[in-house]
C-alpha cells in the first residue's frame, strides 16, 4: 500500500512511498542527474504526521511523480483524466531529515536515488578472475539484488576480453563498477522499461546509438511571458583548447622480445584548435588494436589512445542550456528548433542536468553537455584505480594443499592466495599468474627459489597499480618457522625443502662452510667440521659421500701438501714439488749413465723430461700428487698401476717390493738389471731357481771368484754341441760325437790311487724342450662401455707406427683378420664413417 497523497491539490509534484501510510505533500526539490552516475533528487514535504520514524522512511521505495493539468478534461467524461503524467522518478530513500515542525505539520526533507546509489554502501577487497568488465559489474549488480532485465548491455559494438584478474581494493562497489566503466569508455543512463513504467533500466552504451534521438524542443529566448509548449533558452557554448593528440604506451612482459605497445590516436584529424600532446603509460593492454577494424577489440592500445583523446574533445566544446521540459534526461539528442548558436546545430547531447521546482516555482532544468558527433562519443572521466603501497600478504597456491613441489607455470609464475580475498575459488588458481622478483635474472639464467604451497610472501604491485601484481618476497611465519633463530643465530643458512643445504658459521673461532645434499648424505665440509649435535669432527676441509664420487679436470689436477700461509700464492706453485720431480731426473739420469758404462741396456730418460714438462705449471692435461711426509695408497683388495707409455719409479733411497705370495713380471722386450755398488742377490728359501733364455744365450760373468755349488744334490752341466772347460791355455774339451779331450800347453798331472780303464759309455741328457708359439691377440669392435654391442660391417683404417696404412672391414661379430695381432704393436685406428658395408 502507497502512502497517500493529496491527488486532488493542484500541487503537480506527488511523492508516493510504497508500503507506507505516511502522507506526503512535496513544497519542493532539487534533482541531479548526469551520465554515469546515479541520480539523487532532493526532496521536501509536509506531512501532517509530527515525527515520521526513519525507520518508514529510509531504504524504502518511493515514487517522485510530475503532472500537468490535462486540458482535454471534463468532469463529465468518466475516462477523462485532471492530470497528465510527465515523468516519474522511482527510487529509494537513503537520506532523511526532519527539518521544523509547527502546530499543523512538520517539514522534512529525503533524499531519494536511484538502488545503484546503495552499491555506496558496500565496500570491498576482492579478487575477481578471468572476467570482462561487462561480466563483471552485471555480477555485481546482481549480488545486489538487481534483475537482468533491469541491466541492459545488449548493444555493446566493442568486444571485451577476458582479463586475468581484476581488484576491487578498498572501493565500494558503485565506485569500483564506475571506475571499471569508466576504463572502458562505457557510459550509462537510465530509462523506464517500456511496458512497466515502475522498473528502471541500466542502459550501458560504448557508442552513440544509444543516446536518446528524435527528441526536439524549440529554443525561446525569455521575455518574462509564459508558453505553451515545452522550450529551451539561455544557450551558451565555451570552447577551450585540448591536446591535438593522445599517446598510450604499455610495457608487456608477456610479449617476445619485450615489446613495448605504443600508439597514437588523433581523433580531431589536425582541428587547429587544439594543441599539445597527453602522454600516458601503463594502461594494461596486450595488444596493439587496429584502428581501421569494423569490430574493434577493446582494450587494445589504439582503443585506449582513442577513448581517452574522445573523452578530451569532449572537453574542448560545453554547451549549457535552461529548459522547462520534464521528459529532458541525460544520454538525450536534443534538437533544437530556432535561431541557435553554430555549436547547437548538430545537436545537443545532455550529459548532466538539475532540475528544480516548488509549490513557488516551475519546473527548470540547468543542461550541460556536448555536441553531437559521430566521431566522437561521449566517454565518462576516468576515475583513477586505487594505488597499493607497499606489499599486501598472500600465499603461495597449489593444486593439492602441501604439495611437496612448486605448482608454476612454463614461465616460472606462480598463483597465490591473497589474504585478504574472501572469495572461495578453484585452489591454485585464486590469482592471475604472478611473476617472483629475484635479485638476479636473464636467459635462461638467474636466481629462483621455488616457493611451495602455503608459503607466506609480500605481494607488490607496479607503479602501486592493482592488476599488476608480483611477488616481492616471501617470509617465514608461525606455520613456516624461520631457518636462523636465536638457538643458531651466528650461522647464514639456504636450506631447500629436501635439506639440500648451504651453512655458513660465522662464530668466531669455529668458522665453517657446509654443502651437503641428502641423497648419499653427499657433503662439502670445510673449516671446523661438527655434526648434528655441534661437536667437533675436525678441521680442514671434507668432502663424503654413501654413493661414488668422482674428481674430475679436464686441462689436470695437483694434490699438494706444500704450504701456501693464509692463500698467499697462486693456484699452480709447485715449486717443491717441481724441486723433487728435477731431482727424480736428475738421479735418473746419473743412474742410466752409470749402467751404459757398464754396458747394461740403458732406458731412455725422454719420456720421464717430457712428463716433468707437462706437469710443470699443469701445462697438459695431467694429475701430480706431492707430499711432504709421503704417499700411500692402501687397499685390503687389488691395486693396478697401469701407464700406457711409460712407467717411471724412482726412489732417492731405497726402493722395496714385499709380496706375500708370488710375483711375476712379464715383460714385453727385455729386462735390464743394474747395481751400481752393493751386487744383485737372487735367493730362493725354498723351490727351484729356473734360468732360461729360450731363444738367446746365457753369459754370466764375474770380475773375482765364480762359484757353483750343489750343496745337497748334483750339478749337470749339459751342451748339445760341445762342453769345454778352459783355464790357461788348458782344458777339457767334449765333442758332439762323445769324444773327450784333455789338453794343456805344458803338462798334466793326475793324482788317484787307483785309475781304471773300462769299456766305452754314453749317458744321455734329455735337453728342456721350448714350446713354440706366436703372440696373438684377438679384438673386436664394440660399442663405447657394452662389449655386447658390436660394430658389424663396419669400414676402418689402421695406421701403424711406421706409417704404413691398411683399410678393411668388420664381420657380423666386429672382428677382422687386419685386427688380429701377432706382435706388440702401436696402431691407431680410424672408424670411416658413412662408409658401412
Amino acid at each position: 500500500m502507497a502512502s497517500h497523497s493529496p491527488k486532488e491539490t493542484l500541487n503537480r509534484y506527488l511523492l508516493e512511498i510504497l508500503h507506507s501510510n505516511v502522507m506526503t505533500d512535496v513544497e519542493s526539490f532539487t534533482g541531479h542527474e548526469a551520465l554515469s552516475t546515479p541520480y539523487r533528487y532532493t526532496i521536501r514535504f509536509t506531512s501532517p504526521t509530527k515525527d515520521i520514524s526513519p525507520k518508514d522512511i529510509l531504504n524504502q521505495q518511493a515514487t517522485l511523480l510530475m503532472r500537468a493539468p490535462n486540458t482535454a478534461w471534463s468532469s463529465y467524461l468518466e475516462s477523462s483524466e485532471k492530470w497528465l503524467e510527465t515523468r516519474r522518478i522511482e527510487g529509494v530513500f537513503t537520506a532523511f531529515e526532519r527539518i521544523s515542525t509547527s502546530a499543523d505539520e512538520s517539514l522534512y526533507e529525503v533524499e531519494l536515488s536511484h538502488p545503484l546509489a546503495l552499491l555506496e554502501r558496500t565496500r570491498r577487497h576482492a579478487i575477481y578472475l578471468d572476467t570482462t568488465v561487462p561480466e563483471l559489474v552485471k555480477q555485481i549488480l546482481k549480488s545486489h539484488n538487481f534483475e537482468g532485465y533491469e541491466i541492459d548491455f545488449d548493444n555493446l559494438s566493442c568486444r571485451y576480453p577476458h582479463r586475468e584478474m581484476i581488484t576491487q581494493w578498498g572501493e565500494t562497489d558503485l565506485q569500483f563498477i564506475r571506475r571499471l566503466l569508466s576504463e572502458v569508455g562505457i557510459w550509462f543512463r537510465f530509462e523506464a522499461h517500456p511496458e512497466h513504467a515502475f522498473i528502471i533500466v541500466m542502459v550501458f552504451a560504448d557508442n552513440q546509438q544509444r543516446y536518446i534521438f528524435d527528441h526536439k524542443i524549440n529554443h525561446i529566448n525569455t521575455s518574462g511571458l509564459s508558453s505553451n509548449s515545452y522550450a529551451v533558452h539561455s544557450l551558451k557554448a565555451r570552447h577551450c583548447i585540448v591536446p591535438a593528440e593522445v599517446v598510450v604506451r604499455n610495457y608487456d612482459y608477456r610479449l617476445g622480445g619485450a615489446q613495448t605497445l605504443e600508439t597514437q590516436a588523433d581523433i580531431a584529424r589536425q582541428d587547429t584548435t587544439t594543441y599539445g600532446s597527453e602522454y600516458h603509460y601503463a594502461d594494461i593492454h596486450h595488444a596493439p588494436g587496429d584502428r581501421w577494424q569494423q569490430d574493434q577489440d577493446a582494450e587494445t592500445t589504439w582503443f585506449y589512445a582513442r577513448i581517452r583523446h574522445e573523452y578530451l574533445l569532449n572537453q574542448q566544446t560545453q554547451l549549457s542550456a535552461t529548459a522547462d521540459s520534464p521528459n529532458v534526461t541525460p544520454g538525450m539528442e536534443l534538437t533544437i528548433a530556432g535561431d541557435i548558436p553554430e555549436a547547437f546545430a548538430s545537436g545537443f547531447i545532455v550529459t548532466s542536468m538539475v532540475a528544480k521546482a516548488s509549490r513557488k516555482n516551475a519546473y527548470c532544468v540547468e543542461l550541460s553537455g556536448i555536441p553531437y558527433s559521430e566521431e566522437i562519443c561521449f566517454r565518462p572521466e576516468r576515475l583513477p584505480r586505487p594505488c597499493i603501497s607497499g606489499t599486501v600478504p598472500a600465499r603461495v597456491s597449489s593444486l593439492t594443499a602441501n604439495d611437496r613441489y612448486a605448482h608454476l607455470d612454463a614461465k616460472g609464475r606462480y598463483w597465490v592466495k591473497f589474504d585478504f580475498d574472501r572469495q572461495d575459488e578453484e585452489k591454485g588458481h585464486e590469482s592471475m599468474l604472478v611473476r617472483l622478483a629475484r635479485p638476479y635474472a636473464g636467459d635462461t639464467y638467474g636466481h629462483h627459489f621455488p616457493l611451495l604451497d602455503n608459503t607466506e610472501v609480500g605481494i607488490a604491485f607496479e607503479g602501486g597499480d592493482p592488476e599488476r601484481p608480483y611477488i616481492a618476497y616471501a617470509m617465514h611465519d608461525e606455520h613456516n618457522p624461520d631457518v636462523v633463530t636465536h638457538r643458531n643465530n651466528t650461522r647464514n643458512v639456504i636450506r631447500t625443502p629436501a635439506n639440500n643445504k648451504i651453512r655458513l658459521e660465522d662464530k668466531r673461532g669455529e668458522e665453517h662452510i657446509k654443502v651437503a645434499t641428502e641423497l648419499g648424505k653427499t657433503q662439502l665440509n670445510m673449516g671446523h667440521l661438527v655434526n648434528a649435535e655441534h661437536a667437533l669432527r675436525g678441521e680442514g676441509f671434507e668432502v663424503r659421500t654413501d654413493k661414488k664420487g668422482t674428481l674430475r679436470a679436464a686441462e689436470g689436477i695437483l694434490v699438494t701438501t706444500e704450504p701456501q700461509t693464509r692463500a698467499q700464492g697462486k693456484q699452480l706453485d709447485m715449486s717443491a714439488t717441481v724441486r723433487q720431480l728435477e731431482q727424480a731426473l736428475t738421479l735418473a739420469k746419473t743412474l742410466q749413465q752409470s749402467a751404459s758404462i757398464a754396458q747394461a741396456t740403458p732406458v731412455d730418460a725422454t719420456k720421464q723430461q717430457q712428463l716433468q714438462q707437462a706437469l710443470n705449471g699443469l701445462s697438459q692435461p695431467g694429475m701430480l700428487h706431492y707430499a711432504d711426509a709421503g704417499i700411500a695408497q692402501v687397499t685390503p683388495a687389488s691395486l693396478q698401476l697401469s701407464a700406457g707409455e711409460d712407467m717411471v719409479l724412482t726412489a732417492g733411497n731405497s726402493s722395496s717390493i714385499n709380496i706375500f705370495k708370488n710375483l711375476s713380471v712379464a715383460v714385453g722386450q727385455g729386462i735390464s738389471a743394474f747395481a751400481r755398488k752393493l751386487g744383485i742377490k737372487l735367493i730362493a728359501a725354498s723351490g727351484d731357481v729356473t734360468m732360461q733364455a729360450q731363444k738367446g744365450a746365457i753369459g754370466i760373468l764375474a770380475d773375482q771368484q765364480f762359484s757353483m755349488t750343489s750343496v745337497n744334490g748334483q750339478m749337470v752341466l749339459s751342451a748339445k754341441k760341445g762342453l769345454q772347460l778352459v783355464c790357461g791355455g788348458g782344458g777339457l774339451r767334449v765333442n758332439t760325437d762323445g769324444s773327450v779331450e784333455i789338453f794343456s800347453p805344458t803338462k798334466i798331472s793326475q793324482k788317484a790311487p787307483v785309475l781304471v780303464y773300462q769299456d766305452g759309455e754314453s749317458v744321455k741328457t734329455m735337453a728342456p724342450a721350448f714350446e713354440s708359439g706366436t703372440f696373438a691377440r684377438r679384438f673386436a669392435l664394440h660399442a663405447d662401455g657394452d662389449p655386447k654391442q658390436v660394430i658389424a660391417h663396419q669400414k676402418f683404417r689402421l695406421t701403424k707406427s711406421n706409417g704404413e696404412a691398411v683399410e678393411g672391414i668388420t664381420d657380423a661379430q666386429g672382428c677382422s683378420p687386419l685386427l688380429d695381432m701377432t706382435d706388440l704393436e702401436q696402431v691407431t685406428m680410424e672408424l670411416l664413417h658413412g662408409e658401412t658395408a
